[in-house]
């Protein structure tokens, strides 16, 4: 069997912060009034070495090393990345005002990411690095969403979450999207048109350009 056969694959790990409620307050005649602030923002998480997890870096490429867990041999895939995005939630209250500050990360888990022995080309390493491209991608829409939404005090708290299920929902129609049109990477024209498009969205990041759904 060619080595191309063993594609790589995404896996998304699909992680839910609950609130960390750092003021408690009573909910009054005035709550009628409160108005929600919210400030959604890439967090700059750092990993050291010998974390299990790496949080995305514009200067920090996947490599083979990375890929730490144990190969499912009868799996048809040569690789599995398990990558995903999450978030951290603050909230303040001034006695009339809500403020939410919700601090967005994208992560690939070592220990969860496997290739098979004989998966080492360049290549396929690419094909993986742009599966956590996407993410990153989702990640930012999921800011992107929540910046555009109208939150109140009744709804902060079940809307962050549905904004949340929806651009995961989204993000893994494309990395399925992806996958389906490389054909697994074994597609080299598709794979090199994925190749530049996926390059073209992270350099808007880098750049600070909102990408839109």
């Amino acid at each position: 069997m060619s080595s191309l056969l063993y594609h790589i694959y995404i896996q998304m790990i699909r992680y839910k912060i609950t609130f960390l409620l750092l003021v408690v307050f009573s909910i009054s005649l005035q709550c009628f009034s409160q108005k929600v602030f919210v400030h959604a923002f890439m967090e700059n998480k750092k990993a050291t070495p010998e974390s299990d997890t790496i949080f995305y870096n514009f200067d920090h490429k996947l490599r083979w090393s990375d890929f730490k867990g144990k190969p499912e041999e009868n799996y048809f895939a040569g690789a599995i990345t398990a990558s995903g995005f999450a978030f951290d939630s603050q909230m303040d209250f001034d006695g009339r005002n809500i403020y939410l500050n919700i601090g967005v990360y994208t992560f690939f888990t070592k220990n969860d990411s496997w290739k098979k022995p004989q998966i080492n080309s360049d290549y396929h390493l690419l094909h993986e690095q742009h599966h956590f491209d996407i993410t990153r991608i989702g990640s930012q829409k999921f800011i992107a969403a929540i910046r555009n939404a109208h939150f109140t005090k009744q709804n902060y708290n079940t809307l962050l979450t549905s904004i949340f299920d929806k651009v995961y929902k989204e993000n893994t129609a494309m990395q399925e999207q992806y996958d389906r049109e490389t054909r697994h990477s074994l597609d080299v024209k598709k794979q090199l048109e994925w190749n530049n498009k996926i390059a073209d969205e992270v350099q808007k990041l880098k750049e600070g350009v909102v990408i839109k759904n």
